[in-house]
């Protein structure tokens, strides 16, 4: 099978640097003849014969094989680009990236912050339920002192809701009525309260002068708990917060057994509700 070859032509002139063939395969020996230039015109033939020798041509012959094996650097770069694409996309997802993060880091932000402001500026108000009432000074007791005034003793529980926030009552003032009627008159005490925890409390109250309702009599007598009554309580005091001082309006409407009776736990049913002003 014969070998094939590829014939390359160079012209080496004395201002041309000298020539570096590529290597050559192992068991082959390149074969080099010189062939003289053709004749020129006169002016050429007077140049000295040094000038001569040095502008030769020189045929070689190379194997087609080893002029492809190695591909020329354009190539080179032209794969690189087809190799890896998205070097050119790059920046601009890297980009687009930035900006998605700084927008949910800048959402998140404003999530917490209004969250933060919501639980200082509209923290939850205290709720209050009536634990025991209890008459003092019946007048149909054996005990009773005479010209002295009938007193209400009302046990309640407050409850503060805020986990993170303490809560100060001040001085106020209380009103028990039934149908509409006030029956008794007294102060409500000044004491803090932790976050989220459960305060008792003792209402003193002394009735008003003048004649009682002929109901409420009836269950100041009846020890049993035969004589129920709906009564109505009305509390009116500042409370303070964090950042905050607010009026409270509580008012409970509750159902007791009997007012006569001495035993403990004779409220039968209550609704209590909390308004802020």
């Amino acid at each position: 099978m014969e070998e094939r070859h590829s014939t390359i032509r160079v012209d080496s002139t004395a201002d041309d640097p000298p020539l570096h063939p590529r290597p050559s395969p192992p068991n082959y020996n390149p074969v080099f003849w010189p062939r003289p230039f053709p004749s020129r015109k006169g002016s050429i033939q007077d140049r000295s014969s040094t000038a001569s020798i040095e502008s030769e041509t020189y045929v070689i012959q190379i194997p087609k094989e080893q002029i492809f094996s190695v591909p020329p650097p354009e190539n080179a770069i032209i794969a690189e680009r087809y190799r890896n694409p998205e070097t050119t996309k790059s920046p601009r997802r890297k980009r687009l990236l930035c900006a998605i993060i700084t927008f949910v880091v800048f959402v998140a932000m404003i999530g917490l912050t209004i969250g933060a402001l919501h639980v200082v500026f509209n923290p939850e108000v205290p709720s209050f339920s009536i634990v025991n009432v209890h008459l003092i000074n019946n007048p149909h007791s054996s005990h009773h002192k005479k010209n002295t005034h009938i007193g209400y003793e009302i046990s309640l529980s407050a409850k503060n809701k805020n986990a993170r926030m303490q809560n100060s009552y001040g001085n106020g003032h209380t009103t028990l009525l039934f149908k509409g009627h006030k029956i008794g008159t007294g102060k409500f005490p000044e004491f803090g309260q932790d976050a989220d925890s459960s305060k008792k409390i003792q209402l003193s109250l002394t009735s008003s002068n003048g004649a009682l309702p002929h109901d409420i009599e009836e269950s100041i007598g009846d020890e049993k708990g035969k004589r129920h009554v709906t009564l109505s309580l009305k509390m009116n005091f500042p409370l303070k917060m964090k950042l905050w001082s607010k009026v409270i309006d509580v008012v409970c409407n509750f159902k007791v057994g009997s007012l006569g009776s001495a035993g403990k736990n004779n409220v039968l049913s209550q609704h209590c509700q909390t308004n802020i002003h």
